[in-house]
């Protein structure tokens, strides 16, 4: 998305009219058009009133702003409804000033006068805009008196209130329209030219946030449970009771900011958002020394609290059982055993480390990686940006066996997404594992594929080993515009290629920190439930296919827990565990930048100097010193008369084309999960002359997030580190949560809207919350004016360049898509993910993204044609199956190309069956593609085929560039790329020019868009079918 905030209206609602004003972001003034005609203000004065300051920081990468989740700021969500007054009234302290013409003046005070008067009538308002006290509450108890503004700080709590729509009170404001699902969503996007887009509308609106983080409602409580409203009612009571007793005992987060009006600081208009602190506008927070200072405090206990949390319900609380604390010396035994453990960066220093035979910690990390964890932390904190955490790996990486929302990555992001929170960062984290296969598929895409990260962590070694994870390592270094961490076992020699600079770390496996579990029962129910059957010796998996709903009943008898429960699939202690590795690795990293930021202060001044937190010169220090190393150009040199190979194992494992491992790769795929929907390969593909290309006919069965299982609540009595996390002083938003059952068991009652006195019935409600689940979000892409130039110059360049031979290279209308779930989702790996809910599904919430998916197509299917844009280093390559097409396509009782009717233009419709029938056929035959193999390279070769059995001796691929035939591939030459160089992953070069890397390239420019065409020639057998599921690019 596009980074820059840009332009935003404020639409005020005041009566029968309407006044606009706009905010021009890069000035901080209002300027207000008193010559609205009557049309347009009559259209505004429909909606509700809404300042949109596009958000308190953006996403580097294509990341995306915080935006929209951040800018309706009130405590818990909560607004006050009618006429949102979110900052109108903002005064001209400090950065913008308020500039308005005489009748801007006078028509402001109307509208004040009007919203004063709304305020006073309309229901709901619980949050008042008076300025927050700056005194901290006392203690951790809920203070009655904090009156806490929308739309101010980034540093309070975005979760819950009016946006969690699981509830009657968030129910209600979604049957009006309002709430965080029906606000324009803006997506900000960087300005860096290899910057990947990483958030999507749905990571932003984020119900699933508001629903598990709502530290007043209990999402065991939600009327979307098949259950009676008395027992709902008693686990709102205990969950209210259980938070009160975390804030005494744990302490809450209680930051306000005692100023009503703050300017925001854009951080969009440098690089990587290193914005000069002599470019900070006067009284943003970022130069509020006692502001800073505060938060510091305050950030500090937070990080401390959940930290010790976490080793609390592993068995090493701070304080025991009976009442003593541990000592210092026990605090330091306790953290050299847990770590993470840092060790030097250099040879010589490691091997000089008294530590290095050390078995304890939860991780390795170098000194270098750390103080670049340090470093980037407080960039996100000092920017308000995104932080993006991405695992890639193998089927028990994945969480096969389990829920998807119990997978290591999502259980840490549970946890750590409202710490983030509260830290004014958006945290988007992402399992983007797969199921019997390595992570080549889409390590070779770049960040296109895994989305912007700044700690990424391999895990993949059952299905993966080899060479090709060295390109894993250099692509998330080249590729994007962050450099993350990274955690993997195998380095291989990125830190010589790098100089020592690369931030390398490894997230260890065991856990000798923690108790084994003893074999007596009594002795083993004693332990924290946390780690009682770590080794997941019993109670291995408590993942269930369907928690009964009072909204929904399956179409199909649901199983009663998800396949692949096998023995080399970990159980959800085990994920849960090596996700509080992660948090702690980011906690301890928190702690750090907190004190850096303190230290530095008191060293060099107040703002915290460039020299702290900028990460530009960072990441291209990294970049630049891979780039100059790994550019061999011959695969030996001669050294004293004999041959040494000199290249990388990167360029070992590509030797058709080394130049992947040294250049920022880019793809567009159609496996899931992809980390945008900008880059699914349907997207480029052109349609035929008549519009048909390959499309999706299924649909998901239903929308909105799953509630939680009972089965898996935490026991009362167990620490529950998310409650600490959440818990704050803010009283709960004043919401009308009153609801009546509905007259009948079956879910009867009436659907009319509730009168003034009358409560609704569940029924009303579960209709209000699905008008939430099932809103088409309105998304607005913002950008600064550069990139609009440049992309709007990369679409000018998005047509169709035919030779003289255009029938030729014509779309074919033979192409179908295909996969194992087929049907439309939303799958990005987050926990926001809407993943294989097809209305058929027996086990409809177990949430995995992994999905394998191709276009496939036959000699009948005629050219496929898609447009690669901004190739600037002259690679394509498009991952290909010999083996998966079948003869079920689309073309099975075709004749002749594109069933004679390649330049028809009569026009295609969705709705024609001949448009469904490849969808049927291979409905019909999925259960030759299970949904989640243990083993994919078994059952995807059922009964051997061989590729002469498939790939015939008259078997010829045509490839065309820019509607020219460069290449026609010969079946030998074809069959020679089909060696598989990571598990299921054979690669073809459609393009390998240098003359596009040797280009005198104009500064900024992002390169040229190409088209690319393919087709399969077989007379002997014009009805099998290939596929092809990728296109990589540079």
């Amino acid at each position: 998305g596009d980074r820059s905030r840009g332009h935003r209206q404020m639409r005020k609602n005041a009566a029968g009219g309407a006044a606009a004003l706009e905010l021009e972001m890069s000035t901080g003034t209002f300027e207000y058009d008193s010559d609205q005609d009557a049309d347009t203000a009559a259209e505004y004065g429909e909606e509700r009133a809404s300042l949109i300051m596009g958000g308190f920081g953006n996403g580097g990468g294509g990341g995306g702003g915080r935006g929209l989740a951040k800018q309706r700021r009130g405590r818990n969500g909560n607004t006050a409804n009618g006429a949102d007054i979110n900052a109108a009234a903002a005064n001209s302290n400090g950065g913008g000033a308020l500039s308005l013409t005489p009748k801007a003046k006078t028509a402001l005070l109307v509208l004040a006068g009007l919203a004063a008067i709304t305020f006073l009538f309309v229901d709901n308002a619980g949050v008042a805009l008076d300025p927050a006290r700056a005194d901290a509450a006392s203690g951790g108890e809920i203070d009655e008196g904090a009156l806490y503004r929308p739309g101010a700080s980034p540093h309070g709590n975005s979760f819950g209130g009016e946006n969690n729509v699981g509830h009657p009170g968030g129910a209600k404001a979604a049957s009006r329209g309002v709430g965080v699902a029906f606000e324009e969503i803006i997506i900000p996007a960087s300005n860096f030219g290899m910057a990947s887009r990483s958030l999507n509308a749905e990571n932003v609106v984020n119900l699933l946030g508001h629903y598990m983080h709502d530290e007043h409602r209990s999402p065991y409580g939600s009327h979307l449970y098949d259950r009676g409203k008395e027992e709902l009612d008693g686990e709102q009571a205990r969950y209210v009771e259980k938070m009160a007793k975390v804030r005494e005992e744990w302490g809450a987060w209680s930051f306000r900011d005692p100023r009503p009006d703050r300017p925001v600081a854009n951080f969009d208009a440098v690089d990587y958002k290193d914005l000069p602190n002599d470019q900070l506008p006067e009284g943003c927070w970022q130069t509020d020394e006692s502001y800073v200072k505060d938060f510091i405090r305050e950030a500090r206990g937070l990080v401390d609290r959940v930290q010790e949390g976490i080793y609390a319900e592993y068995g090493s609380p701070l304080k025991g059982g009976d009442g003593t604390t541990l000592t210092d010396e026990e605090k330091a035994e306790r953290a050299r055993r847990w770590g993470p453990k840092i060790v030097p960066a250099d040879d010589e220093g490691a091997e000089n480390d008294p530590n290095k035979d050390d078995p304890n910690g939860i991780a390795t990390m170098s000194s270098v990686a750390f103080d670049g964890l340090v470093r980037k932390l407080l960039h996100a904190l000092i920017t308000n940006d995104e932080w993006y955490a991405v695992l890639g790996g193998h089927s028990a990486a994945a969480g096969h066996g389990n829920q998807f929302q119990q997978n290591r990555q999502i259980t840490f992001h549970h946890l750590m997404e409202p710490v983030f929170d509260k830290l004014g960062v958006r945290l988007v984290s992402r399992n983007m594992g797969q199921g019997g296969v390595g992570t080549l598929q889409f390590s070779i895409g770049g960040k296109d594929m895994y989305g912007e990260a700044d700690i990424m962590e391999w895990d993949s070694a059952m299905t993966e080993k080899g060479n090709t994870v060295d390109l894993w390592n250099k692509q998330a270094i080249l590729s994007g515009e962050r450099v993350p961490v990274i955690l993997s076992p195998f380095h291989f020699n990125v830190m010589d290629e790098t100089n020592g600079t690369a931030m390398m770390g490894n997230l260890l496996v065991d856990a000798p920190m923690v108790p084994a579990t003893p074999d007596d029962e009594k002795q083993a129910e004693a332990m924290p439930w946390a780690i009682r059957h770590l080794d997941g010796r019993a109670e291995k998996y408590n993942a269930i296919c369907w928690e009964p709903r009072s909204d929904l009943t399956p179409v199909e008898n649901q199983d009663a827990h998800p396949g692949s429960q096998v023995s080399w699939h970990p159980g959800w202690r085990y994920h849960q565990f090596q996700g509080r590795k992660v948090a702690l690795i980011l906690l301890k990293g928190l702690a750090a930048a907190l004190d850096r930021w303190e230290a530095g202060i008191e060293a060099d001044g107040f703002p915290l100097a460039e020299d702290y937190w900028h990460v530009g010169g960072l990441y291209n220090t990294i970049r630049e010193h891979l780039r100059t190393h790994v550019n061999t150009p011959n695969e030996v040199e001669v050294e004293g008369g004999e041959k040494t190979d000199v290249r990388s194992p990167c360029e070992n494992a590509f030797p058709f084309l080394p130049r992947v491992c040294r250049v920022a790769m880019h793809g567009y795929g159609m496996w899931e999960p992809r980390a945008h929907k900008s880059y699914d390969l349907l997207n480029i593909i052109e349609p035929a002359p008549n519009g048909y290309r390959p499309h999706w006919v299924e649909k998901n069965w239903y929308s909105g997030f799953d509630v939680l299982p009972f089965v898996q609540r935490i026991p009362d009595g167990e620490v529950d580190p998310h409650a600490i996390a959440i818990a704050t002083t803010f009283p709960a938003p004043d919401l009308d949560h009153d609801w009546i059952e509905d007259e009948d068991s079956g879910g009867g009652g009436t659907n009319s809207t509730p009168g003034a006195n009358e409560p609704p019935t569940r029924r009303w409600l579960r209709e209000a919350t699905h008008r939430a689940f099932h809103n088409h979000l309105t998304v607005v892409d913002v950008g600064s004016l550069e990139l609009a130039q440049r992309r709007a110059k990369s679409k000018s360049q998005q047509r169709r360049r035919l030779g003289d031979d255009s029938e030729a290279i014509t779309p074919g209308r033979g192409w179908v898509a295909k996969g194992w779930a087929a049907g439309e989702g939303f799958c990005d790996g987050s926990p926001q993910s809407e993943c294989n809910r097809g209305e058929h599904n027996k086990c409809m919430s177990v949430g995995h993204n992994d999905n394998h998916r191709d276009v496939a197509g036959s000699t009948l299917s005629g050219w496929l044609v898609f447009t690669v844009p901004n190739v600037k280093e002259g690679i394509i390559m498009a991952r290909m199956e010999w083996w998966c097409g079948g003869n079920e396509l689309l073309t099975k009782e075709w004749s002749e190309v594109n069933n004679g009717q390649t330049l028809d233009t009569a026009p295609w419709n969705v709705t024609e069956p001949w448009s469904q029938l490849s969808t049927r056929r291979l409905m019909a035959v999925k259960e030759e593609h299970p949904m989640h193999p243990d083993d994919y390279d078994s059952h995807r070769r059922l009964g051997k085929p061989t590729p002469e059995q498939l790939v015939l001796d008259d078997f010829k691929m045509d490839i065309a560039i820019n509607g020219k035939i460069t290449k026609t591939m010969e079946r030998e030459e074809w069959i020679s790329h089909i060696g598989e160089m990571s598990k299921n992953c054979a690669i073809w070069p459609l393009m390998d020019d240098i003359s596009y890397a040797e280009r005198d390239w104009a500064e900024g420019d992002d390169g040229e868009t190409v088209e690319v065409a393919i087709r399969f020639r077989q007379e002997s057998a014009p009805h099998q079918g290939y596929c092809l599921s990728h296109i990589y690019y540079a």
